[in-house]
């Protein structure tokens, strides 16, 4: 990435749109994670934060939204 692309990226101050804030406020701080389903990448397998919670800490990593 050259300067002038970092420059155009960056901006002082975000201002989402509609759609970003309402996703943004689905699911408050704070608040219980709703019970989901995810792929494991090494097997493929389907499974559910519900198989998890219980039985040991859960890390719930999500990407940027920029």
């Amino acid at each position: 990435m050259n300067q002038a692309e970092i420059e155009q990226y960056n901006y002082s101050e975000f201002v989402g749109s509609e759609e970003f804030l309402a996703f943004r406020t689905l699911l408050p701080v704070g608040s219980s994670a709703p019970d989901f389903q995810a792929t494991l990448l090494e097997t493929g397998q389907t499974v559910s934060l519900s198989d998890y919670w219980r039985k040991s800490d859960v890390l719930i990593e999500f990407g940027s939204l920029t």
